[in-house]
């Protein structure tokens, strides 16, 4: 059962080029499942994901012609049981994916996954022969161009540590509501430990965060803690007047809001109406009253305001999301220049923001990548148009410094 779930949750996040934890956590409702069949399926299904160039490689002396894409899931999900599960024995593998070939498929496809996967785990392979970046795509399963690309902005060694640590486990973190509770408070429960990053960042030791007492009580919500430094960089204060142009899922909103001591207002828009509702809950769970929330296009909020409306703006910009590759895996297989349209669009909520700004007042521009293109040069570009803008702080993480999300955030100041 745990493995024809996880053979679904695979085939259907392929077929509707879903995102991933979405369609794994609508399975991971079914009460039927045990701690231990859940825990599996995930990590049957996400180091799948993780490790598709790999298999693939792996997998493509042993196909001749087209395989449909049932089978060749069934393939890839079995290759990565044997190659990263140890504890699984290779005749236990073979069965499990026999019967599941034969029951959906029959005697035919059942004789040809057990053909292959016999083949497939009697042969050694080598990387050795491949040139290093090659190599470094296939070990970690990141496309050659975005292996490229960390190299020529990072150099070999730490795009080689970016590649590693975003196929590892992220911590499950979560920061405490301080409208709430502490910190101090908190950690009297064993559960939580004390994180390492952020002055409100917690690690939960237990299992889904949503279902813990403290989540659902408002203490705390789920957030990266690299994430929980850019709020407290805007630095809002109690009583002033704040934009948040891209809020859901309102994480960064809540902190902002926390910041202020749910005193003064946040401004709070997002161009997607049906992630609205999913931003209001959080607010009243985390016992928030100064947001206001509306549907909108932020790249046309210049024409919405005045001039020098707010006091303090934050731009968590959209972004390729190369710096979540460890949440998000199926990142690393979206086309290379969809990051073009992406750069625009933050061009665009850049100059939005720069006109509603007062003088004297602040902006922090972040996103969850590590691409330079949407961080560094953008704000370099920014400035340079806008010379009243004012760098005061610029701080990009990588992923392997604090076994956290890759961020980037800088603070603005407008003279």
């Amino acid at each position: 059962m745990d493995r024809q779930i996880a053979l679904e949750i695979l085939l259907k996040y392929k077929q509707d080029n879903s995102y991933l934890n979405l369609t794994l956590n609508s399975y991971l409702q079914n009460d039927d499942l045990t701690r231990r069949q859940k825990d599996f399926i995930t990590r049957v299904v996400y180091g799948t994901v993780q490790n598709l160039i790999f298999l693939e490689y792996i997998l493509k002396p042993h196909l001749q012609g087209r395989v449909k894409s049932f089978e060749k899931m069934l393939l890839l999900m079995s290759l990565y049981q044997h190659f990263m599960m140890d504890a699984i024995p290779d005749y236990a593998i073979i069965n499990e994916a026999v019967n599941l070939a034969k029951k959906k498929k029959g005697m035919r496809t059942a004789q040809f996954i057990n053909a292959v996967l016999k083949k497939a785990f009697a042969c050694s392979y080598s990387l050795e022969h491949l040139e290093l970046q090659e190599r470094l795509s296939i070990e970690t399963s990141h496309p050659l161009w975005m292996v490229k690309m960390f190299v020529k902005q990072y150099g070999f060694e730490t795009a080689k540590k970016i590649c590693y640590a975003n196929n590892e486990t992220p911590y499950k973190c979560a920061r405490v509501n301080t409208l709430m509770t502490t910190r101090d408070a908190l950690l009297e429960d064993p559960a939580w430990e004390k994180g390492q990053l952020s002055k409100e960042g917690v690690y939960y030791n237990k299992g889904n965060i949503a279902n813990s007492e403290a989540f659902q009580k408002g203490l705390v919500t789920i957030q990266d803690e690299s994430s929980q430094l850019v709020a407290p960089l805007l630095n809002p204060l109690p009583g002033e007047y704040v934009l948040d142009m891209c809020c859901a899922p309102g994480t960064k909103t809540s902190h902002l809001a926390a910041l202020m001591k749910n005193q003064g207002c946040i401004k709070a828009f997002d161009l997607y109406p049906h992630k609205i509702p999913l931003v209001e809950k959080q607010m009243e769970r985390l016992g928030i009253t100064i947001v206001e929330l509306e549907a909108a296009d932020s790249t046309q909020l210049a024409h919405r305001y005045p001039d020098n409306s707010f006091d303090k703006i934050l731009l968590d910009a959209p972004c390729s999301g190369l710096g979540v590759l460890a949440r998000k895996p199926e990142i690393k297989y979206h086309p290379a220049d969809a990051m073009d349209e992406i750069i625009q669009i933050q061009e665009k909520l850049l100059e939005n923001a720069y006109p509603l700004l007062k003088n004297g007042g602040n902006i922090v521009y972040s996103t969850c990548t590590i691409n330079k293109k949407e961080n560094e040069k953008q704000i370099a570009a920014f400035i340079k148009k806008h010379p009243d803008m004012l760098m005061i702080k610029e701080l990009t993480i990588l992923p392997y410094q604090y076994h956290s999300d890759g961020f980037y955030m800088c603070l603005l100041e407008k003279e």
